[in-house]
Parts: C-alpha cells; structure tokens; sequence
C-alpha cells in the first residue's frame, strides 16, 4: 500500500469528509494530481461507500493541448464507466471583453460550472486534489502579499458549497506522494507546460522557496500541515466570539449600510475587533482579496481609535468608511445623484425611497397595509391642508420645516446635525414636499406640525413611514 492510500483514507476518516451514500463529484484538469485523485477514489468507492463522477473544463488557452486534456479525461472515464461532464469554455473570448485577471476569471468560471454539475447531477461533495505542497505556496503567497489572519489560515479541508461542500482529502500528502502513487499503478498524466513558466507567483514559490524549505526541513509540509490546522480551530473559535461581538456594538445595519458604536468597539479585545471589522468588510465585498487586504482593514481600524473629529476614507468599488458621532458608519455604495430626482408620490401604494426607507399614503378609512415592521410610525393629516400631490425630491439649499411639536421652523440641515445624520447620507435623504415646494416631512427622521401623531375628527389620510431593517 502506497503512502498516498495510508495517509488519504485516514484523513478522510478522521474528519469525516465524505460518508456512505455520498455521491463525489472529482475536478480532473487530466494533471498529475488531480488524476491521481481520481484514479484513487474510483479504487476506494466501494471500500469508502461512495459513487464517483469526473467534472473537466478546457479554458481553451491551449489550443490543441488543452483539448487533449480533455480526451485524456474521457477517454480514462469511459474506461471505467465514471460519469463525467466536460465543457469547452472560451476564456480568451471572455478577457477579450472583459479585459480581467486571466487566472481569477479562469476560476469563476471554472467553479462556476462545477456548481452548475454539483446541481444537476446532486452530487454531495466537489473533491478538489490541493495537497501539502499546495498547502505550502499558499500560506507563503498570503504572507508576501501582506495578507491578514484569514490568508495565513492556508487551504481549508472543507467549505459549503453549491448543494454541499467542497473537500481536500489530499491536504496530508505531498507531491511526492501523488508522484509515487502514479507510478506504482502505472497511471499516467498529462502535463500542463504553464506550471514550468515562472510569470505566476504560485510557479515562483514552487520552484525555488520550497525547494529551500524542503532542503532545511525536509518534512516542512508536515510542519506547516500542523501550523495551518491549528491556525484554522483558533480562527473558529474567535470567528465565534467576533459573530457575538459583533452584535454588541451593532447600531445599526441595513443592505448598504452598516454603523456600530465606537465606544463599546474599543472595549473589545484587539482580537476582536480586528475581526468585526473583517466581517463588515466580508458584507461590503465578495473578493477575498479586497477582503484579506491588511492596508484596508488597518486603515478602517485606526478611523476607531479616537472619537475627536469625523473621517472619512475612501474604499474600493466605491464604499466609504466614516468615523461620526462617536459611530462608524460603513456604506456599500457611493450616493446615486438619480434618487435626488423630483418624483410624485403615488396615492396608496408603497413608495421605495434611499436609505431603505419606505412610505405609504391613504385614506384612513381604506385598505391600511398591514407587512409594516417594528420600524413603522403611522401619522395622521386631513388631506386639504397643504396642495397637493407630493413630491419626493433631494435636500435643497434653504430648506426648512415647522415640526411637529414646535413652535419655530427649522433648517433641513440643522435637523441632521441635530439627528446626528452622517455627511455621506445628507444628500440622499429623501424629502417630502408638497406640489408648492413646502417641505412636510423628511422620513426616518421627523414630520411637520400638519400631523398628528393620533388621529383627529378631521383627519382623513394616513401617513406611514417604515424603515426596513437586515
């Protein structure tokens, strides 16, 4: 027995990656390693109670050896009566219009179809063939590349996806270990002549640092296989602790909105809070670059460190990070100068407005909605007392409004301040004002004297302002 099979289903076994009954869907490019893991789990089904299919995708950024890669897999399938699906997808058509990161736009589409036939074909597991080795160049690549604890974690064993999970039985060997695999069922491979180039960092670390590692230590993949497991049990429990700390200083959380109290942030441990801030950023972003940035986070971090002063920094795609109000205030996306646009209010229906606001207009004797949430305040108003119909438009220079409860007028912007209205949301708020251009309201925040907060003998329309939370 190779010690490939000694090492493999002990894994397996140890952490339960797979179960009787599972059906395994194998990524196999045609390369070494991942041939190996299939030729090996097509051996093992009966012995582990699975079934096996092959999934395959030609980039088509090879021409003649890519399509060959293909053959090889189907051509091994047939063989042996495996299932597999295989798909030629256009890579160089999609750069061409796209004009993105080869590798990362290899990728999605890669797995986007692996989802696609996880689906179809109800498969419980994707298997992807990362060994030890693998493991190596990653941690490597994430400590250069200045990434933060998230990076250094390395390949995880396991991860949800599509209809299941993603597994890595082949984290506790190495290359040598798939190569002499090979070798001993005469199992061939095709190989892929990009690995030998040295324009991809992962090539430059697997063909001169680890090399170096491996001649200090020779069991180095051993050592960081221990490093990356134990990294990765912290890293859950403190995941945990964030989750639950992050609901501590949680003010306020909308879809593109997220705000926390920086005095009860500060009272959480470093840890912590480097954590809550890595989770605000996994809700801004799906990148995991963008994500394991040490720059961004840092620079979010120090916005927390005084409550002196408002900030502002600018992120990527767009979102902005504000320190106000002893608040930090995260924003998905830049104000959309559109919504400032006039528009007529319709007449019992709800109307959708920025900063996920919402309001109703009707008669008081009518089909009063009902899915308001915890957030709603209703008011009432006699419909002559202010010409109408109702417009919804942007702030404007000079704004003010009589509030209700109060014997002055009041400057729109003085209400924000006083409201404690981040910058970055002054311009978006919606206002309401009558077809004289008088302002009644500004929802969320406040409404004019014309309103009760109790219906009058008068009254005869309702007013229903509702602000939908996450």
């Amino acid at each position: 027995m190779t010690k490939l099979e000694q090492k493999v289903y002990a894994y397996i076994q140890q952490y339960e990656l797979c179960r009787a009954g599972d059906r395994l869907l194998v990524a196999c490019s045609a390369g070494a390693d991942s041939m190996a893991l299939l030729h090996y789990l097509h051996r093992e089904q009966q012995h582990l109670g699975v079934s096996v299919a092959a999934v395959h995708v030609n980039h088509m950024l090879r021409g003649e050896d890519a399509a060959g890669d293909r053959r090889y897999v189907e051509s091994f399938c047939k063989e042996r009566n495996i299932p597999v699906y295989a798909i030629d997808i256009s890579i160089p058509s999609i750069l061409e219009a796209e004009r993105g990161n080869m590798q990362a736009v290899c990728r999605r589409e890669r797995y986007a179809y692996f989802e696609q036939i996880m689906v179809e074909s109800n498969s419980a597991k994707l298997v992807v063939a990362h060994h030890a080795d693998d493991q190596i160049e990653s941690v490597l690549m994430n400590l250069v590349r200045g990434s933060h604890d998230i990076g250094i974690q390395g390949i995880k064993r396991r991860r949800p996806f599509a209809n299941g999970e993603l597994i890595r039985p082949f984290l506790s060997i190495t290359r040598a270990d798939v190569l002499e695999y090979l070798q001993a069922y005469d199992q061939g491979y095709r190989e892929d002549y990009s690995n030998q180039k040295d324009s991809y960092t992962r090539n430059r670390m697997r063909h001169h640092v680890v090399p170096l590692l491996r001649d200090e230590n020779p069991k180095v993949a051993e050592a960081v296989m221990h490093y990356t497991e134990k990294v990765q049990a912290d890293e859950e429990l403190l995941q945990s602790l964030a989750e639950k700390a992050l609901e501590d200083v949680l003010v306020e959380k909308q879809r593109d909105l997220w705000k926390i109290n920086i005095k009860a942030f500060q009272h959480k441990p470093l840890a912590l809070q480097r954590r809550i801030i890595l989770l605000l950023l996994k809700y801004l972003y799906k990148d995991t670059i963008i994500i394991q940035s040490y720059t961004l986070w840092n620079s979010i971090l120090k916005l927390t460190q005084t409550t002196d002063g408002n900030a502002t920094i600018d992120l990527p795609k767009g979102a902005k990070a504000i320190r106000q109000y002893d608040e930090l205030i995260l924003i998905k996306t830049e104000v959309n100068s559109s919504k400032l646009v006039s528009t007529i209010i319709k007449f019992e229906h709800w109307t959708n407005l920025s900063n996920n606001l919402r309001i109703y207009i009707g008669r008081v004797d009518g089909d009063i909605p009902q899915d308001t949430t915890s957030q709603a305040k209703s008011y009432f108003v006699n419909a002559t007392s202010f010409a109408q119909p109702l417009h919804i438009r942007g702030r404007m220079d000079g704004d003010r409004i009589q509030l209700l409860g109060a014997n002055v007028q009041k400057r729109i912007s003085r209400l924000f301040i006083d409201d404690k209205v981040p910058l970055a949301l002054r311009e978006d708020w919606p206002i309401i004002v009558t077809n004289d251009n008088e302002v009644i309201a500004v929802p969320g925040l406040r409404v004019s004297s014309y309103f009760s907060n109790s219906k009058r003998l008068t009254d005869d329309i309702i007013f229903i302002v509702d602000q939908q939370t996450l």
